[in-house]
């Protein structure tokens, strides 16, 4: 018998199926109401460009100085990672997305510095300890299993590694129509967690120096930015910051 996280995990790789195949679906104008720098996103394949659905501008505020590999979980349709492997660093950009045909929609060429994985980020098909950084835009919200996904973004960062990501909260509850509802989970909203929940599962996998920042609407929850470190060596018990 399928099980409820199977059931909504199909849904979500079906609704992102779909948006592969669409022509358009308003990714431009998402990603400049979001602040990216128009020109930035004319260097990079219209194709890609309109499948953009992150709730932030990732690429602006992430620590790309000395990294080497990053890894970008839900990644799509690959808009940041583009821009993350052309920044001065030139890191390899290990691009993760459950979706394989997001990871290679009609009219993108393959990308340069881009490795894509289609895979499951709640199990990650990479090695312990590869990325100097995580990224991800408005995509670990659609984790069933929060816990499970921030601890596997732990496991692939090396010892003084560090998270960052744009990523969604709510502020009280949600109606019920949509805390019930399966295909709330496809529509980034199902896994929404309050910012005290957030913060706490991020402390949980083991990371420290975690700051929530950026509040903005994004309706009916708010978007924000989140900057974590894995610690180089074992530490005291972790600490967080809401600014």
């Amino acid at each position: 018998m399928q099980t409820r996280e199977t059931y909504v995990r199909e849904l979500i790789r079906r609704r992102y199926r779909r948006h592969a195949g669409d022509g358009e679906w308003g990714g431009r104008a998402r990603a400049l109401r979001a602040g990216y720098d128009p020109g930035r996103l004319d260097a990079l394949p219209a194709a890609v460009v309109e499948k953009w659905a992150g709730c932030g501008d990732v690429v602006a505020g992430a620590p790309l100085a000395d990294v080497s590999v990053v890894v970008d979980l839900g990644a799509g349709a690959g808009l940041d990672g583009l821009l993350i492997a052309a920044s001065p660093a030139r890191p390899l950009v290990v691009a993760v997305d459950l979706s394989p045909e997001m990871l290679t929609v009609p009219g993108a060429p393959p990308p340069d510095g881009v490795l894509r994985v289609a895979g499951d980020f709640e199990q990650l098909p990479l090695a312990d300890g590869i990325a100097d950084l995580v990224v991800a835009n408005a995509a670990l919200n659609l984790a069933l299993d929060p816990d499970t996904a921030f601890a596997e973004a732990w496991r692939v960062l090396r010892p003084g590694g560090r998270l960052y990501i744009c990523d969604l909260v709510r502020e009280g509850d949600l109606p019920p129509e949509l805390l019930t509802d399966p295909l709330a989970w496809s529509t980034s909203l199902g896994g929404v967690l309050d910012e005290d929940r957030l913060l706490a599962t991020i402390l949980a996998a083991g990371f420290e120096d975690v700051t929530i920042t950026g509040h903005r609407p994004f309706p009916p929850v708010v978007a924000v930015n989140i900057n974590a470190l894995k610690p180089a060596a074992a530490a005291p018990a972790p600490r967080g910051i809401h600014q």
